[in-house]
């Protein structure tokens, strides 16, 4: 099965920001190319795994998004793709680290460089806009 949608909303304004979130300093056109392969989870459980990213791009205004293939001829991938299918599972979320320093002009602490290393099917995407479609992909 084939799910598609936003994985990340456009990045906030990084005048000020000291956040973990994605800041428009942030390469996300570069960080979509590389998920290609990233494994595909349910809920960030690092011990399912359900498919892989195929593609992923940036629109014009920053936000990323992603097509992903859940793997349905494995029992974990079969259920995830049933649970969508009925609803239950719509939307996407991003698992990444932001390594954490000290600014050292104010002495407060920033958040850095960020690292994706999974993207997960959630019942409902931490940001609005982080729903997914999905379809049969024909064999």
């Amino acid at each position: 099965m084939l799910v598609c949608g936003e994985i990340n909303p456009p990045p906030v304004n990084s005048e000020g920001y000291y956040g973990v979130y994605f800041s428009d300093k942030d390469d996300m056109s570069g960080k979509a190319k590389a998920l290609k392969g990233t494994p595909l989870r349910v809920e960030h459980n690092l011990g399912i795994h359900v498919g892989e990213i195929l593609q992923a791009w940036t629109t014009d205004g920053g936000a990323m998004w992603a097509l992903a293939e859940i793997d349905v001829s494995k029992p974990q991938g079969a259920m995830t793709a049933a649970a969508v299918e009925r609803g239950n599972f719509g939307g996407f979320s991003l698992g990444y680290t932001s390594k954490m320093q000290r600014d050292a002009a104010t002495g407060r602490m920033r958040g850095g460089e960020k690292k994706i290393h999974e993207v997960s099917i959630v019942k409902e995407g931490a940001h609005k806009s982080c729903t997914i479609s999905a379809r049969s992909r024909p064999y």
